[in-house]
């Protein structure tokens, strides 16, 4: 996925509709923030589901020269935006979704999602994805794809990984010196 994807997708796809740019990224920085303080999952995925959103976050944004979605803790990001920030019906969806997931590996190749090698997830994440779009090649809105991929995009590149490492922001870039001497302009 190139930046310029990335950026459409975070920007037309607000899984916290009706925030402007800055306040989303200070959504997903807090986020953060609480996965750094609590430690342990939440609890809203039983253990299965969180592996489940962990390897498929893998598999969307996989360890490279950078670290992936299982090195930022998309997983657990997920988990708390889910749990937090999305209302019942989508949060059912969502748990669906996991399960859809496992039964599409199972269908396919007689195991759970997690269990799968990384081909045959990546093919089972490939129909998901397939089937998320409409006969004009649109992505339909309320998918679980949607929001996996949304989600996992979204705790990437607020995670101190994806914005450090991978798109390499230096968060204050060189120094101030509030009292260095000025020096006059060339005429």
């Amino acid at each position: 996925m190139q930046r310029r994807d990335l950026l459409r997708l975070l920007g037309g796809v607000s899984v916290l509709g009706g925030l402007a740019p800055a306040e989303l990224f200070a959504v997903g920085r807090e986020t953060h923030r609480r996965i750094e303080l609590e430690r342990s999952p939440l609890g809203f995925f039983d253990t299965h589901q969180m592996h489940t959103v962990a390897a498929a976050g893998e598999r969307i944004l996989p360890a490279t020269d950078t670290p992936g979605a299982m090195a930022a803790r998309c997983h657990r990001f997920t988990e708390l935006i889910v749990a937090d920030r999305y209302d019942l019906p989508r949060q059912r969806r969502f748990v669906s979704g996991l399960i859809d997931l496992d039964r599409r590996a199972s269908s396919s190749t007689g195991h759970l999602f997690i269990d799968c090698a990384a081909p045959a997830q990546d093919a089972t994440l490939g129909a998901l994805e397939a089937d998320a779009y409409d006969a004009a090649g649109a992505m339909k809105p309320d998918t679980f794809w949607r929001d996996l991929k949304y989600l996992t995009l979204f705790g990437y590149y607020t995670s101190e990984i994806g914005i450090e490492q991978e798109l390499k922001t230096v968060r204050f870039p060189g120094r101030f010196d509030g009292c260095a001497p000025i020096a006059p302009a060339p005429r």
